[in-house]
């Protein structure tokens, strides 16, 4: 895979001329976060840079639910493609809800400065659901070709459903799904309110999708509700640090927020 070829290079000649990765921590993200879309639609997510930094090559590999979204393409983003600096970019899908996007620029001395957009992805919506959407690998090069030692990119969840049901659209929900604290260790409390009794689902989910606990399923009277999760999975087993989603179903719409467990 190019993207191996290219990392491998960097760091072999990094390795030769005795250079240190660069000593910064860079924080991506991606935007629209936790966006809900409609059915038989498409979408685009950024992976945006809000640093002001140099920036000469961006790679990442980005996993998501192939039952849910379909890809249709990625690319260099605003930051390469309007600063008129020729830029090598390509996108490989070579395992099925796995892709790999990167930008290089290729001329010695050259780069872009954030902050701004690092790449984009689009996708159509197969399916309703919630996907959520991780990065498996994060790296980017100053100006010298010299890897950022610290690159995080955090996840986020791509809901398909009508989006009149979206969080501050949900019939009957009166507010955003909260949680007190967040991040939390190992115990947080969910909180709502219902303009009217009704039947509710409130369900965790782990960073995979796949579902963790159902928190309360049933009737919830109207005005303020709340649920508490202790980090256990259905079985009683306590789950490892990191990111879950809490997702709130009612009987006209549905609802999403993300939690931090820390371990």
């Amino acid at each position: 895979m190019l993207r191996a070829v290219l990392v491998m290079t960097a760091v072999s000649l990094i390795l030769l001329a005795g250079i240190a990765p660069v000593n910064a921590q860079v924080t991506l993200r991606f935007s629209p976060p936790d966006t809900t879309i409609a059915p038989a639609s498409s979408g685009r997510l950024s992976i945006m840079l809000d640093d002001t930094i140099d920036v000469r090559t961006v790679n990442v590999v980005v996993t998501y639910d192939t039952t849910i979204v379909r890809t249709i393409g990625g690319g260099a983003g605003a930051l390469d493609t309007d600063s008129g600096i020729f830029t090598f970019e390509g996108f490989e899908e070579d395992t099925l809800g796995q892709w790999n996007g990167y930008a290089v620029i290729m001329a010695a001395g050259q780069a872009i400065y954030g902050p701004g957009e690092l790449y984009w992805w689009d996708f159509e919506t197969l399916a309703e659901g919630v996907t959520p959407i991780i990065s498996l690998e994060a790296d980017i090069s100053d100006i010298n070709g010299d890897w950022y030692a610290d690159v995080s990119l955090g996840s986020t969840t791509i809901i398909v459903d009508d989006p009149l049901s979206a969080v501050n659209d949900v019939p009957g929900l009166r507010s955003e799904i909260r949680l007190r604290p967040n991040p939390f260790n190992p115990r947080t409390e969910i909180l709502f309110d219902l303009d009217r009794a009704g039947w509710v689902a409130l369900t965790v989910y782990d960073v995979r999708g796949r579902q963790v606990a159902v928190l309360h399923e049933g009737t919830a009277p109207a005005g303020p509700f709340s649920c508490s999760w202790d980090g256990l999975d259905a079985h009683g087993l306590a789950q490892p640090g990191g990111v879950y989603l809490f997702s709130l179903e009612t009987s006209v719409g549905r609802s999403a927020t993300r939690g931090v467990l820390l371990k």
